[in-house]
């Protein structure tokens, strides 16, 4: 009875799964505004290079903000309060695409409206779910960073180094094991309907079972970025080389023309790389959710295992029956 229940281990397609990721994105263009509703509610990292005159803005910044610290306040919230939109809307956006790429993978009509409609069934389980983790990560973060402060506090750098080391070798799999179980505690949310803490149960149990194969998978999922990127920069070279001497020409015709010039060269840059994350963020979830189905089937009986109390739902990548 233990062999018939015992999970087939079979070799993973990966090259597979990310020329299939490919057809599906390329076949059911649909599936890219989700992406734009994902990328909506990630937000970018800038930097911000240094400079002699960065200490007097910084002045009047704080000059600006002590004397006007209502609306400072106010447009603070209002945009703090734009972010929890565009975030909540972003994870009705990921169940959409998750469901609609897999009711694709089983040749069922998908499109965008029943997409939305299906994800907005989901977003409060993936809130809570994205709520669990975050403060788990930060209870983490902080068991890690206390021995390392209070040693660095007495004056003992060299083992408040050596400490520090030593928690970021923690951090980093942990970190890992955190991401992926996060991931795939979604896929059970979306796809077998389960309720957060089962889900979380499934993901961490299948990412066990599969570790190996989750973070060599993962490293490919970073290749195929870092290759992406390199593939871009021919293109951001050539735009360089035509907006600065335009903005060069502009500036020295008149401010007012180059000011015009400035919005929209900022506007178009941020709708290329809006346009840019929404394609990478639909084929990496789109391949994201063929490889869970792949991974998922061998272990049927451990979703049905934490899905007890929940006896109606079907078991996210079981095979359709005809």
């Amino acid at each position: 009875m233990s062999e018939i229940n015992k999970p087939v281990k079979k070799e993973i397609p990966y090259i597979e799964i990310l020329k299939e990721s490919a057809r599906i994105v390329w076949q059911n263009k649909f599936l890219l505004w989700f992406g734009v509703l994902l990328a909506l509610g990630s937000p970018g990292s800038f930097n911000v290079g240094g400079s002699e005159s960065w200490e007097e803005k910084g002045s009047m910044v704080q000059n600006f903000v002590e004397t006007h610290w209502q609306i400072v306040l106010i447009v603070t919230l209002i945009l703090f309060a734009i972010g929890i939109v565009l975030f909540l809307i972003s994870l009705i956006g990921k169940a959409g695409l998750i469901q609609s790429v897999s009711l694709i993978t089983q040749n069922k009509k998908a499109n965008f409206r029943e997409g939305w409609k299906s994800g907005k069934k989901y977003m409060r389980n993936l809130f809570k779910l994205f709520l669990l983790f975050f403060f788990a990560t930060i209870v983490i973060v902080l068991v890690l960073a206390i021995p390392t402060i209070f040693l660095a506090v007495k004056g003992s750098w060299v083992s408040a180094v050596l400490v520090g080391l030593l928690a970021v070798a923690i951090f980093i799999p942990l970190v890992f094991i955190l991401a992926l179980t996060n991931l795939f505690a979604e896929f059970y949310i979306i796809l077998s309907d389960l309720q957060v803490w089962s889900a979380v149960e499934a993901g961490y149990n299948l990412l066990l079972k599969n570790i190996k194969s989750s973070l060599l998978f993962s490293l490919l999922i970073l290749a195929v970025n870092m290759a992406a990127g390199v593939a871009l920069l021919p293109v951001f070279g050539i735009a360089l080389l035509i907006l600065v001497p335009s903005g060069i020409l502009f500036y020295s015709l008149s401010k007012i023309i180059f000011g015009i010039f400035l919005a929209f060269a900022i506007l178009l840059a941020l709708a290329v790389l809006l346009f840019v994350s929404s394609i990478f963020l639909t084929y990496k979830t789109t391949a994201w959710t063929l490889f869970f189905r792949e991974i998922a089937k061998a272990e049927i009986p451990e979703a049905e295992k934490v899905s007890e109390e929940e006896p109606e739902k079907e078991i996210a990548a079981a095979p359709e029956k005809a």
